[in-house]
């Protein structure tokens, strides 16, 4: 089959027509959330929106922008109680939960602080418990608030890019919902979504359940709400794919569309709305997207097309799954009207034609040549691969489609395959440390060797002479040696210095290897809470806590590694309490 890409001036006309009148009549809105308020009372402006396309899954709040400000006061959106509090180094960071009446969660996330009754609990708790990150579950009347009612302070904790407040409302199913829906959270929008370029697919619907393939489309403007792409000439199965993004009146930040609909010569034929997303269908969003298009490009098509094993619930196309079946000898005008939550759109249109070749002359030039050797890893049954040393686990199931990995060692180092293809399932990769010395064995780990020329630790665990780690990317792993300790020293203060003017004590530790594992700080032999961040590499501790009274104060902090190398840093200080 012959695939022709030319621009065709003579149909926008018609198709521009068919857009803005079908497009308009079928755009949908999602009905409101009743009952829920704003967090934060400042003009709200976006980082991030529901639905987006994120790092292996789906965003499932909204990031409100605060103009990289730590400390401005969150409120309850509606009545409710706190059901959970989670304080962790990664993740969420200092993160709320807040159960409603009705069933609904809310979720306020990278906190600074929490307010003062909330964050006196949980200081006890750490003490207590003597950690920093945790995990309470308070009595339901424990902690009751008001809509409007102060909850914490907006802050950078956590796995954050920056200051925001991260905010969810999650249905008594637990499933994230989309909060502009609410009627409390107003954003002004009134620009466009952005068509940042286009790829098709040829498909062999006899082999449904083949990865496709995907090529650039070329498109251009035609105006500020439509878009042209080339014309296809194909015959057979086709899908589209297309990189998007919107912006909100206040910022430039590229978010996500909140709806994309596919009209085959005018017949509704696909629809996507993020508008609710379960946590267990976030896992599938590199299915959802071309995901080979973006380990090579770090570039999020969405594909807007069901491929097998794709059971996301925002794909609304029971019928035709978003797959064109082109036609030898007829024409077709494709129309995509991609919306934003608040009602703009834009709409591209894609001229097609069918051929008279077969569709399977195409698709099957475009098959990845298959290789003798190769492990076949798809189906019903966990799969076994063994040179000796290495050993490998891949469960049943672990890959969407049937695929064929090429597995080789060269002395320490595993080779599996390339990060193409998106994984369900964890690999566990095992190595036989039987020939190691003790030394070398409790200092060693295994590592992903990123295509920058870095190392990732991957968790290991050892046991009887081996190393375990469960990894969730194909590509290169390695045995490598951390025999270097943390390093530890102080910020801003000496051995002998009085700091009584001092609100609070930083020190700075880092690992350059497999990574900071664990601390504990103590004052004059008393456990101290030191909050640990791992983007700034500080401890920080308040001395507001009070722990000794002591003029003479001897600071011990002791960390550890992946591999357990130890280090210790020790000092002296001076300080009145008043």
């Amino acid at each position: 089959m012959i695939i022709q890409q030319r621009f065709v001036p003579v149909l926008v006309q018609f198709a521009l027509f068919l857009a803005l009148s079908v497009g308009s009549l079928m755009a949908q809105m999602p009905s409101p959330i009743e009952g829920f308020g704003t967090p934060l009372k400042r003009p709200l402006v976006l980082s991030g929106n529901f639905g987006e396309l994120r790092s292996n899954h789906f965003h499932s709040g909204l990031d409100l922008k605060t103009n990289l400000a730590i400390g401005i006061p969150v409120y309850a959106t509606a009545d409710g109680f706190v059901s959970r509090i989670k304080v962790a180094h990664f993740g969420y960071g200092k993160a709320l939960y807040l159960t409603h009446d009705d069933g609904y969660f809310t979720v306020y996330a990278h906190l600074d602080r929490f307010e003062a009754s909330l964050q006196a609990y949980v200081k006890q708790q750490q003490y207590k418990k003597e950690t920093f990150e945790l995990e309470l579950f308070p009595k339901n009347d424990l902690f009751e608030f008001k809509a409007g009612d102060l909850i914490g302070y907006t802050g950078n904790t956590g796995s954050s890019g920056g200051p925001h407040l991260h905010y969810e409302i999650r249905d008594p199913e637990s499933r994230p919902l989309n909060p502009l829906a609410s009627a409390g959270i107003v954003v002004k929008d009134t620009r466009r979504p952005v068509v940042k370029a286009m790829r098709y697919y040829p498909i062999d619907l006899a082999a449904d359940d083949i990865e496709t393939t995907g090529l650039d489309l070329p498109i251009r403007k035609v105006n500020d709400s439509t878009y042209l792409t080339a014309s296809i000439s194909i015959s057979g199965a086709l899908g589209l794919g297309a990189e998007l993004y919107d912006q909100q009146d206040a910022a430039n930040n590229k978010n996500g569309v909140f709806q994309i609909e596919g009209f085959l010569n005018g017949a509704k034929h696909y629809e996507v709305t993020f508008d609710r997303i379960s946590f267990d269908e976030s896992r599938f969003m590199n299915r959802y997207m071309d995901y080979r298009y973006y380990s090579s490009t770090k570039k999020r098509v969405q594909k807007l097309f069901r491929e097998s094993n794709n059971p996301i619930g925002i794909i609304r196309d029971p019928e035709h799954r978003g797959v064109l079946t082109i036609a030898p000898g007829q024409s077709y005008t494709y129309e995509i009207v991609v919306t934003d939550f608040h009602g703009n759109q834009s709409t591209i249109l894609v001229p097609i034609n069918g051929v008279l070749e077969e569709a399977s002359q195409i698709t099957s030039q475009m098959q990845e040549p298959q290789h003798k050797g190769l492990l076949d890893v798809f189906g019903s049954n966990t799969v076994y691969w063994s040179d000796g040393r290495y050993e490998i686990m891949i469960p049943r199931q672990t890959f969407y489609d049937p695929r064929s990995l090429a597995i080789t060692v060269s002395a320490d180092t595993l080779f599996l395959d390339q990060d193409h293809y998106p994984l369900q399932k964890k690999i566990e990769i095992k190595y036989d440390g039987q020939w190691m010395t003790q030394e070398d064995f409790d200092k060693s780990y295994i590592g992903r060797m990123t295509p920058y020329g870095q190392i990732a630790y991957q968790n290991t665990v050892k046991e009887a002479r081996l190393l375990k780690s469960k990894v969730s990317t194909l590509g290169n792993y390695s045995i490598f040696y951390d025999r270097t300790p943390p390093s530890i020293k102080a910020k801003s203060v000496r051995e002998g210095q009085w700091i009584s003017k001092m609100s609070r004590l930083t020190v700075l530790i880092e690992d350059k290897e497999s990574g900071i594992s664990a601390y504990r700080a103590t004052l004059n032999g008393h456990f101290i809470l030191m909050e640990y961040d791992y983007k700034t590499k500080q401890l920080v501790y308040d001395f507001s806590d009070a722990i000794v009274s002591d003029t003479e104060q001897n600071l011990a902090v002791v960390v550890l590694d992946n591999v357990g190398n130890s280090a210790t840093f020790e000092l002296t200080f001076y300080r009145k309490n008043d």
